[in-house]
């Protein structure tokens, strides 16, 4: 069979060379499938090499395989990303999969997942009144409720992702074995330990124009653009599109669109994220609306198809609250 990673190398670092090697070492013969984002990340931002770039670096150090989550695959909320991504690599015939994870204790995310399963109309409910009630975003409410329901809850990003990850298995009743595998340094940490940093850490570098040698094989010529760059366009769009317009494009829901309008006079990138965000709002589905809205100029991708896979994995992970999405 073959074993599993969701990945965006966004840049491919020594923290993702040690994972390849960790599967090479337990699993060896295996053939290494990775799922990997195209040119923008879960979070709606733009990665900071080419698909093409992060494919060649990771075949390079031993991954076999890598599929191409689309994008409108990708910049969902996390339940959504991971449902995209695990059932891809369930078709691709995998029976392994390998996450990086901040408590390393697969075994209490399983426990937690299978819980919630059983729970699942009790924890919707309870859920959408929590959410209802506080005005917390989802994930906030998510693990307000888990506390509740279950005693536990995981709040570090990769934790996070991971558990939405296990939840798919779990309710889909997929036949994959989990493993994880101890972070080095946090997801946003600052923190270098011997030749490990974070991406995002090794992505602040980058666009400062630091060499990332001693962290990363990858090299760059020039600072790549951001999403940041994009702001302008983001904008003008937004100027000369009407709300009924705004109120059709994937991901605008519970008249987020009248949020986006107030502020667009906004001169920054980042002072419109942080405008926007609110304890409903998370800075991340801003970002992912703002990917989205410059999509629509970028590449045609069609609402229904989007509604298509979200109406899947609703049917599919029983997942009835989607639109209060991370």
């Amino acid at each position: 069979m073959a074993v599993g990673i969701i990945a965006e190398y966004n840049p491919f670092h020594n923290g993702h060379i040690k994972q390849i090697n960790w599967v090479k070492e337990h699993f060896p013969g295996e053939k290494i499938v990775v799922v990997m984002s195209d040119k923008f990340s879960q979070r709606g931002e733009l990665t900071v090499v080419p698909f093409s770039i992060r494919k060649k670096y990771a075949k390079k150090y031993g991954v076999n395989k890598v599929i191409k989550l689309k994008f409108e695959e990708t910049v969902q909320a996390a339940h959504i990303f991971a449902y995209n991504a695990v059932m891809k690599l369930y078709k691709a015939k995998v029976d392994k999969i390998v996450f990086g994870s901040e408590s390393n204790n697969p075994d209490s995310m399983l426990y937690c997942a299978k819980v919630m399963k059983e729970k699942h109309n009790e924890f919707s409910f309870a859920l959408l009144q929590k959410m209802k009630k506080s005005g917390l975003s989802y994930p906030k409410a998510v693990s307000e409720v888990m506390k509740e329901l279950v005693g536990e809850s995981f709040e570090m990003p990769n934790d996070i992702l991971g558990f939405e990850y296990i939840k798919v298995i779990v309710y889909n009743n997929l036949p994959i074995k989990i493993y994880t595998l101890r972070r080095e340094v946090g997801y946003h940490s600052d923190k270098v330990v011997d030749e490990f940093a974070s991406a995002s850490y090794l992505r602040k570098l980058i666009y400062q124009g630091q060499d990332i040698r001693a962290y990363s094989p990858m090299t760059f010529k020039k600072v790549p653009r951001t999403t940041a760059s994009l702001y302008w366009k983001f904008q003008k769009i937004m100027n000369h599109t009407s709300l009924k317009k705004i109120k059709r494009i994937p991901l605008i829901s519970e008249g987020i669109e009248n949020l986006l309008k107030k502020n667009i006079t906004y001169p920054t990138y980042e002072s419109f994220v942080e405008a926007c965000t609110s304890k409903r709002y998370t800075a991340s589905r801003i970002q992912r609306i703002i990917a989205w809205i410059l999509n629509r100029k970028w590449k045609k991708t069609s609402n229904r198809k989007v509604k298509k896979i979200i109406k899947i994995h609703k049917k599919e992970e029983t997942q009835n609250i989607e639109s209060k999405s991370r």
